[in-house]
């Protein structure tokens, strides 16, 4: 597991961060990640701009003002005010507050499958 930085977050969130190829708990990080090569993000820190190069199987968000680009199989965002822009993406789930996530299409799937239990929260699929 490669991990971008350390802090006393690892404690309290090892569990749920143990299978990540790529974690982020640093703050205003600019990020690309080998999809090939780390096949799982987790963004814990605020203010992270990720890119991601190729698919990657899961991005998780949990931190604040997040920035992602590129394509994951999954989607999970847990933080607020994060901006998602995926070009491909089978499954989005969003639990977290005014966050935006467009997207063009599935990976693999027939269609991308939403979960929006979040507040004022705009999932949008574009051409």
């Amino acid at each position: 597991m490669k991990l971008v930085s350390i802090s006393l977050l690892t404690i309290s969130l090892s569990a749920s961060i143990a299978t990540a190829d790529v974690t982020v708990m640093d703050n205003d990080k600019n990020v690309t990640v080998d999809c090939s090569k780390d096949k799982e993000v987790n963004l814990i820190g605020n203010h992270i701009v990720l890119t991601l190069s190729g698919t990657c199987t899961k991005v998780t968000v949990t931190g604040n003002h997040e920035t992602v680009v590129g394509s994951t199989t999954g989607a999970y965002v847990l933080g607020n005010h994060n901006t998602l822009t995926l070009d491909t993406v089978d499954k989005i789930s969003v639990a977290g507050n005014h966050n935006t996530v467009t997207y063009k299409g599935p990976v693999a799937a027939k269609k991308t499958a939403v979960s929006n239990v979040g507040t004022k929260n705009t999932i949008t699929q574009s051409k």
